[in-house]
């Protein structure tokens, strides 16, 4: 065997995640200014990094879609719920995104079992109920508010 078929230790390295012999100049420096380096070579480092922020955006979205629940549940006045709702909309990305982070947190908490899921479930009954009790009474309501009303969904359809 000759000295250039065996790579020096000072050249490579063992990767403790994928325990694959690699250059030192694949894994990070620990300090920018310091010959110390991390024990994880930069593909493992990067993946482990990329679970571990995804995760953690799941977390929050499943933490911001909570909080904005709770937000209406507590809500007494409909402008309230009305500009909550929008912010809602705009942060999920419209109503599809709002029922695709609702599910996507309402199977997690299926999934652990418990009360968590039963909560779920309660906001939305609990918004339907507050939508039911301050529902506008459309036969009282003159000609001039019912289109102003109805402005604000989109106006009134076109007929044929």
């Amino acid at each position: 065997m000759t000295s250039q078929s065996v790579p020096s230790p000072d050249t490579t390295r063992i990767c403790n995640h994928c325990l694959d012999r690699k250059p030192v100049e694949d894994f990070r420096l620990r300090y920018r200014n310091q010959p110390l380096r991390l024990s994880q070579c930069r593909d493992c480092h990067n993946r482990v990094e990329r679970e571990r922020r995804a995760a953690h955006r799941q977390k929050m979205t499943r933490k911001e879609l909570a909080k904005a629940l709770t937000k209406v549940k507590n809500q007494r006045s409909d402008l309230q719920v009305k500009a909550l709702c929008r912010e809602m909309v705009e942060r999920f990305g419209g109503l599809k995104g709002i029922a695709e982070a609702w599910g996507r947190s309402l199977d997690q908490d299926l999934g652990r079992g418990g009360y968590a899921a039963f909560r779920h479930l309660e906001a939305i009954l609990r918004l339907t109920q507050y939508c039911e009790q301050n529902r506008p009474d459309y036969g009282a309501m003159t000609d001039e508010e019912l289109e102003r009303a109805l402005g604000e969904f989109g106006g009134l359809p076109e007929a044929p």
